[in-house]
């Protein structure tokens, strides 16, 4: 299973792929919305974690985009504070679940593990 990382903090986007390649996908990472529409297109992942604050190109526009690319695209946003609006909204485009900023390591493999299965290791 494919899945793309999106967040302007490098360090939350080496943690989660360190959580996502243990439980045996393939991740893309991105520091960047215009990389992450890059990476998208070619890769073609069925989950993306997504942080609504970038510089570039805001969590919830880039969410829209992918839509437009592909409807069934699975989201878990990712946010530095807990924004009603921006929850709400999030959830009106089909995101799954949110995590708040610091990430919690056991909120965050609860997470992971509710919504990605494990895949087996080839």
């Amino acid at each position: 299973m494919n899945v793309l990382v999106v967040d302007d903090e490098i360090e939350v986007v080496n943690l989660f792929s360190i959580f996502l390649k243990r439980l045996g996908l393939n991740v893309e990472k991105a520091t960047c919305g215009q990389e992450a529409l890059e990476l998208f297109n070619r890769h073609k992942p069925e989950w993306v974690f997504l942080d609504i604050k970038m510089p570039d190109i805001d969590g919830l526009d880039l969410l829209r985009k992918m839509k437009e690319i592909n409807i069934s695209i699975k989201a878990i946003m990712i946010s530095a504070g807990e924004d009603s609006s921006n929850q709400n909204e999030a959830r009106a485009l089909g995101a799954s679940d949110y995590l708040i900023k610091p990430i919690d390591l056991d909120e965050m493999h609860r997470i992971i593990k509710k919504y990605i299965p494990e895949q087996k290791q080839n």
